[in-house]
C-alpha cells in the first residue's frame, strides 16, 4: 500500500501524525523496568527486544498484541507522562491492560494517545518502518501517507 486509509476500531481518542515503528509485541513493564524504579524514563531497557536502547517518543507504535501484567499498562502510562512514550499506538488486538495507560493518560492528565485495533487490513503487513502515518482513535481510522 503505497497510501490509503484503513478502518478499525477507534479505542482512546485523539489524532496523531508521525513516523511508524513497527515491532514484535512488546512488554511494557520489562521494556521500562530499571526506567521506572530510577523513576526517569528514556528508552528500551529490556535488552532481548528489538527496541532495546530506542526511544518511543514521537513515534506511532504499531504491533500485533501487548504481553505481560498489569503492571504493563502503568508502565505505559508513566512513560506517556514523562514525554517519552508513542504518539499513538495500532494494534492487531488491543487488551484493556494496555489501554489503561492512554486512557488514563487522558482523562486524569489531558495526554491524547490514539489507540487503534481491529483494522480491515493487517497492520503488520501493511505498515513498514518509517511510514508517515495520521491516526485518528475517535474515527478508528489509519492514514498510510504518500511515501517518497
Amino acid at each position: 500500500m503505497r497510501q490509503g486509509i484503513l478502518k478499525g476500531r477507534g479505542l482512546n481518542g485523539g489524532i496523531a501524525t508521525g513516523e511508524a515503528l513497527v515491532v514484535k509485541p512488546i512488554n511494557f513493564f520489562g521494556a521500562y523496568m530499571q526506567g521506572i524504579l530510577s523513576g526517569k524514563l528514556s528508552h528500551i531497557e529490556d535488552s532481548k527486544h528489538d527496541l532495546y536502547g530506542k526511544s518511543l517518543e514521537g513515534k506511532i507504535l504499531v504491533f500485533p498484541f501487548s504481553i505481560g501484567s498489569l503492571a504493563g499498562g502503568v508502565s505505559l502510562l508513566e512513560a506517556i507522562i514523562q514525554g517519552v512514550g508513542p504518539k499513538a499506538i495500532i494494534n492487531t488486538k488491543t487488551d484493556g491492560v494496555l489501554l489503561a495507560g492512554p486512557v488514563f493518560a487522558r482523562v486524569f492528565y489531558g495526554i491524547e494517545v490514539p489507540v487503534v485495533d481491529s483494522l480491515d487490513g493487517d497492520p503488520m503487513k501493511i505498515i513498514r518502518n518509517g511510514d508517515r502515518l495520521t491516526v485518528d482513535g475517535g474515527r478508528g481510522t489509519v492514514r498510510v501517507h504518500q511515501r517518497e
